[in-house]
């Protein structure tokens, strides 16, 4: 579930650097039924940065599109890995699941596709990753479920990186979800941790990387203030742009 979406899930500070956005049109074979079929995947794109929950923003598809088999709606998201027999066995069972038709039928690729890593076994981060991506594509009638759903995740990855100079990034995305879903005394006390951690951001960021990041805190913290679930960023000189 890695080479295919890397791009589209890859959470960081540092914007990507590509020359325009392009589309690639790519052939695929959908492991449910040996159906062969044509998907526009992302090829290329720019970034200018990224929001506070990490969607890019610019000539950029944030997250990229995914190829899904025609037939069952499956999310093609290892299109080299071979299934044996049993797998496929499984496989189709859980497709064909009324849960996964109802996803199919309700909810955004990305979220179904979370969905499918959970239950073929990915790790939890990368399942929290995806369920952040999902959020970007939710719309305002599934973002709250969406959203709840991707902050349950992120809290537990704080808990597993413990200790490491990446559960302040982490925890940034924590206090964005909980801003967003309007639980402003929990993102208060989110950012108002991290501002007084005397050692955030962490001790590997660069400085200007580091600046950036405690004013985002600053930002957030006044978001919170004017009680803003805004879908908020930063612009080149440092103020609020919200939407």
């Amino acid at each position: 579930m890695r080479p295919l979406i890397a791009l589209s899930l890859a959470l960081g500070l540092a914007p990507l650097s590509a020359p325009a956005m392009t589309f690639l049109d790519q052939s695929f074979v959908c492991p449910i039924d040996g159906q062969s079929f044509s998907a526009r995947i992302a090829g290329s794109g720019t970034s200018f940065g990224r929001y506070f929950d990490a969607q890019h923003y610019g000539p950029i598809a944030s997250p990229g599109p995914l190829p899904i088999c025609p037939g069952n709606g499956f999310i093609v998201d290892e299109p080299e890995r071979r299934y044996d027999e049993a797998e496929l066995t499984r496989l189709r069972a859980f497709v064909a699941s009324p849960e996964y038709r109802g996803w199919v039928a309700q909810d955004t690729p990305y979220y179904r596709l979370a969905k499918q890593q959970a239950y073929f076994g990915a790790s939890q981060d990368e399942v929290a990753q995806t369920l952040l991506a999902a959020t970007w594509e939710a719309g305002a009638r599934r973002y709250p479920r969406y959203a709840e759903q991707a902050l349950e995740a992120w809290q537990k990855r704080v808990v597993r990186e413990a200790g490491n100079d990446r559960a302040y990034y982490s925890r940034m995305l924590v206090g964005e979800l909980q801003r967003r879903l309007g639980r402003f005394d929990d993102a208060r006390a989110s950012f108002e941790a991290l501002r007084a951690d005397a050692g955030f951001p962490g001790k590997q960021v660069e400085a200007d990387d580091a600046a950036y990041m405690r004013k985002i805190v600053e930002a957030q913290l006044k978001l919170i203030r004017d009680r803003s679930v805004a879908h908020a960023r930063l612009d080149e000189n440092g103020e609020i742009v919200d939407f």
